[in-house]
């Protein structure tokens, strides 16, 4: 398969290279590429450069067959990595059953149930269609660095999806309408097919007008109109999965769209009692978007009025589906079943699953609103910034941040992971580059955690004056809380600004970013992870030992994922495996070491992805 993806990449460049045109913005483009350079690459920056160039690429001229099938057979391998739920394990959340009078046909008089699911909605399985929302052109998204939805589902079907939208495009000679929809085949997608439909553009600083919320309206009412010409699935369910259409780049208010596509898809079931539409699934990629659903759903109830059809609501909190046990989950969980010591190798993507996500803006807006204005909108934001209006500013942000991890609520998350552990009784040790303390605050014993990065759990002297110049940071945080403007968030007194007790002079988070770390509180830790290791990786011979990588992606690399890497690669003869988990690049290991049976990657939450493991 590597050898596939990389002879796809050298078409693509030297297609480029003669004919595409690339925006200087692109730090993939193929102008800075070569075949020798395109074969280093590790594997996952080989799937982004063909995701990227795909993206850019005209549907015209056709790509060879060969190199289609070639592409097809890459994102295959690359889709059977990720994490599926099936639709059957939804909980319903309205179900709408016809009266037999109502029904033109007994035989259409089917339930249709109507579902809430928070996920990426390609990997949903058992599903008739998807909805997609597209642009006028119908052909996708051309800018790679956009994630919107028409990138995401392009990307999971493949090439061929484009072509097949050009054709519908070409042959209807215009721009497609605002409200209506096309179907095409889902191509590499788990679902069959796919309903485009493009929805109303709105300007951000107005509310959307009676045109506006009509043809939202009109989107999921065309969608559903198409799919009942669609075939039915094996078991002669029909699935339809909705997107948030509009909401995104064209700034539909969430609220509103939720409200209208809510009470127009329910109107239209009451209006075909006899559809053989059987399940209809809104996905809600957002948990803000989720809970608005959920809201709307409890307003439906009080307010529904259907005779003739008898309507039941289910509006407890659904409990989350069960992913399907795919062979990558099966073969992991084999590989865990038999090991004798496991490696627990943790990075930003493990507390970005539990919610701790340092690239979420709702979070920080929620936690640090007094900082926005700094230009602040994440929790990387902060790391280098230097922009503070004052040391009590910037103070007063450091004591929330530090309250606000280590107050952080315990995690199933993580007691699955100790639970897991805890069946190698001894013989398992945890790595991790995050210095939030989780995994100790979640019942991992401090012995058994080694933090080579650093632990908010301390305060430094910057100047490093001398070694042991390293306090805990919880009294400093108890003594200034009282002393932070609820409003500014600013540090009031600046008496609690903390200072080395030893040279007086300013101190920082214990946190490696620069020469000033100082690493001695973690060096015991660190020597209690070499002998671990060294009696882990000895006689491999007569022991198996896995790597289970969570959440480790490409910020930090060289501290735990190109190591990891090497091991397995050094001990290549040995019983020595890797399985790596999460999202993009965190779930994505070498296919030259998955080739050779050594590694296994899986794409995916991993809240869902350490249930698998658990069984």
């Amino acid at each position: 398969m590597k050898s596939r993806l990389i002879r796809v990449l050298q078409h693509l460049i030297q297609e480029a290279h003669g004919h595409v045109s690339q925006p200087p913005s692109c730090h993939s483009c193929s102008h800075h590429l070569n075949s020798d350079y395109v074969s280093q690459m590790e594997t996952w920056s080989q799937l982004e450069t063909m995701r990227r160039l795909l993206c850019q690429r005209s549907a015209i001229p056709e790509l060879p067959t060969e190199i289609l099938d070639d592409i097809d057979a890459v994102i295959t391998h690359r889709n059977n990595k990720a994490m599926l739920t099936s639709s059957i394990s939804i909980a319903p959340s309205v179900v709408f059953k016809p009266s037999t009078h109502m029904a033109t046909d007994k035989s259409n008089s089917k339930a249709t149930n109507i579902s809430l699911w928070k996920g990426d909605i390609t990997s949903l399985t058992g599903v008739t269609a998807i909805v997609n929302a597209a642009n006028s052109q119908l052909l996708g998204c051309f800018r790679p660095d956009h994630r919107c939805i028409d990138n995401i589902i392009h990307s999971a079907a493949g090439p061929r999806l484009r072509d097949a939208c050009n054709v519908l495009m070409l042959k209807q000679g215009h721009p497609e309408p605002v409200g209506s929809a096309k179907a095409t085949p889902g191509f590499n997608l788990p679902a069959q097919w796919v309903l485009h439909t493009v929805g109303p553009q709105v300007n951000s600083r107005k509310s959307p007008g009676t045109l506006q919320q009509e043809q939202l309206a009109s989107c999921y009412r065309s969608c559903l109109t198409a799919a009942e010409s669609l075939p039915a699935l094996p078991d002669g369910r029909k699935v339809v999965v909705f997107c948030c259409i509009s909401t995104g780049l064209f700034a539909f208010p969430q609220n509103m769209a939720a409200k209208i596509a809510l009470e127009t898809v329910v109107q239209w079931c009451l209006d075909h009692p006899a559809t053989s539409v059987t399940d209809i699934i809104f996905d809600t990629f957002l948990e803000r978007d989720y809970e608005l659903y959920q809201s709307n759903l409890s307003e439906l109830e009080t307010s529904l009025v259907s005779p003739g059809t008898q309507v039941s609501f289910q509006l407890s909190p659904p409990s989350q589906p069960k992913p399907l046990v795919t062979p990558t989950i099966s073969k992991a969980r084999s590989w865990l079943q038999e090991a004798d010591h496991l490696i627990i190798s943790a990075g930003a993507g493990l507390s970005a699953a539990i919610g701790l996500d340092y690239t979420s803006s709702s979070l920080f807006q929620k936690n640090f609103p007094g900082f926005l204005h700094l230009g602040l909108g994440r929790l990387y934001d902060v790391f280098g910034f230097n922009e503070w209006d004052s040391p009590n500013q910037k103070w007063g942000y450091y004591f929330l941040h530090l309250n606000m991890v280590r107050t952080w609520p315990a995690s199933k998350l993580y007691k699955t992971l100790r639970n897991l552990a805890t069946r190698f009784n001894d013989r398992y040790f945890v790595r991790t580059t995050n210095a939030d303390g989780l995994f100790i605050a979640n019942g991992f014993p401090a012995e058994k955690v080694s933090t080579p990065q650093g632990q908010y759990q301390f305060l430094q002297c910057f100047a490093k004056c001398r070694p042991d110049a390293v306090f805990p940071s919880d009294p400093f945080v108890d003594a200034a809380l009282p002393f932070i403007d609820p409003k500014t968030q600013v540090l009031t007194d600046e008496t609690k600004i903390p200072s080395c007790q030893y040279c007086g002079g300013q101190l920082t988070l214990c946190v490696r970013g620069g020469d000033y770390f100082n690493s001695t509180p973690f060096r015991v830790q660190e020597r209690k992870w070499k002998e671990y290791m060294n009696d882990a990786t000895s006689n491999l011979a007569d022991r198996r030992t896995v790597i289970l990588e969570l959440g480790v992606g490409l910020n930090t690399p060289a501290v735990l994922r190109w190591a990891n890497e090497e091991l397995v690669e050094h001990l290549s003869n040995s019983s020595l495996r890797l399985i790596r988990a999460g999202i993009g690049a965190s779930g994505c290991a070498p296919w030259d070491l998955e080739e050779r049976d050594l590694a296994t990657g899986i794409e995916g939450d991993l809240n869902l992805v350490l249930e698998a493991l658990a069984g």
